[in-house]
């Protein structure tokens, strides 16, 4: 999904003219694109197990996968765990 900066700051970007070929425009904060209202979406939480997954220690691990990355690893990867 892809995002952009906040209105203020693009506001601030416009009138400084930092960005080349930028219009001048006026950015209604109450006015919201397709993905931010996405984003704004409520969502249900997850339900709890009864029984949980894991019967010992380290059994369960959280981890975050970051990626893609823009420059492959050695073996050609572009996630990371």
């Amino acid at each position: 999904m892809l995002s952009h900066l906040n209105f203020d700051y693009i506001n601030l970007l416009s009138k400084k003219d930092i960005v080349i070929g930028l219009p001048k425009l006026k950015h209604v904060k109450d006015q919201l694109c397709l993905s931010c209202e996405l984003i704004k979406e409520k969502r249900s939480s997850f339900k709890s197990k009864a029984v949980p997954s894991s019967k010992g220690r380290l059994n369960l691990l959280h981890m975050d996968l970051c990626g893609p990355m823009r420059v492959a690893s050695m073996n050609g990867k572009k996630y990371t765990l």
